[in-house]
């Protein structure tokens, strides 16, 4: 049955700093899956394991977005301001004295003090932006939690300094212009001009959500869903 609440919208995320990424993209199902888990579990959340797949925290995971053929969430991979400005940033991981244990010598070569050389990829744009289909009232409420995007948000990437939804007339979080707006498993296509092993749906870095994709920017036609071709 259609859910009347799903509508068609833009996400906008202005952002305070460049965001970390260890993949090509973000996707905007796997931030809501995240943020409503956190929503539910609270503290707790932290607690989990991080490398253990976790069922969704309640129904409303796979309510809050439509669905293409009870599979795929209608949200889009991430679009940036400046998608070209991508660079390697090195930064460092040092010793600070200040409220350390009282010891006269600290090991900086090994174990908790060790001094660390660090580097990311990151984009530096003005505003990240994602397509979606859902329930935009119970979205907004969901965002509230959101504070950064990326990875090594800790340490102060992605910061989002603020971020709003529009509604738009036409959805496109799947398939605009003929291309795919993420990741499609090609058995829920009819035409495809290039496929790829992805990950297609949250938890986008667990093995067994891997299956030959089409890309997004891809083009792709979608397979019907069967009341339509019924008809």
């Amino acid at each position: 049955m259609k859910n009347l609440a799903h509508k068609p919208f833009i996400l906008y995320c202005r952002l305070s700093a460049p965001v970390a990424l260890n993949h090509p993209w973000l996707h905007l199902d796997g931030i809501l899956t995240h943020l409503l888990r956190l929503e539910a579990q609270e503290r707790a959340y932290y607690t989990m394991p991080a490398k253990i797949p976790q069922p969704a925290p309640n129904r409303e995971a796979f309510e809050i977005l439509k669905l293409y053929h009870n599979a795929v969430f209608h949200a889009s991979i991430s679009f940036f301001s400046e998608p070209n400005r991508i660079y390697s940033a090195q930064y460092f991981k040092r010793f600070e004295e200040r409220n350390c244990p009282a010891k006269r010598k600290i090991n900086i070569a090994s174990g908790h003090y060790r001094h660390w050389m660090l580097r990311s990829v990151v984009i530096a744009a003005d505003h990240c932006y994602f397509y979606g289909c859902g329930d935009i009232d119970r979205i907004a409420r969901v965002l509230q939690h959101l504070v950064a995007l990326g990875d090594n948000t800790r340490i102060g990437w992605g910061t989002v300094h603020s971020w709003h939804i529009e509604r738009i007339p036409n959805d496109r979080s799947l398939v605009y212009q003929g291309k795919a707006m993420r990741p499609i498993p090609v058995r829920l296509l009819e035409w495809y001009s290039e496929a790829i092993e992805l990950a297609w749906r949250p938890p986008y870095w667990a093995a067994e959500n891997i299956e030959l994709c089409a890309p997004p920017e891809a083009e792709v036609k979608l397979i019907e869903p069967i009341y339509r071709r019924a008809r």
